[in-house]
């Protein structure tokens, strides 16, 4: 039997088999599969935002708000790493 892998509905995935990002939805009791090479307008958000908070936090000095800039980075790659995963 196939191990199938299940993707999140309504969101783009990752799809390593296909090596291209897949937005899955559900019509009619369905599940419907659109494929793009091109990384989806949401991962690239999230990666300039990441990209964003990163500089801020190379030049912040003061503890207090580097680490609000630390967790708020952390928020955004989980974020990433989930559309990567499919979970």
């Amino acid at each position: 039997m196939a191990n199938l892998r299940k993707y999140t509905l309504d969101r783009w995935n990752w799809s390593e088999r296909a090596e291209k990002w897949v937005y899955v939805s559900k019509k009619n009791g369905r599940r419907v599969y659109s494929y793009q090479v091109e990384p989806p307008e949401e991962f690239l958000k999230l990666t300039k935002k990441l990209d964003q908070i990163n500089h801020k936090l190379l030049h912040e000095q003061d503890y207090e708000k580097n680490q609000k800039l630390y967790k708020e980075m952390m928020v955004i790659a989980e974020k990433m790493q989930a559309m990567r995963r499919g979970k």
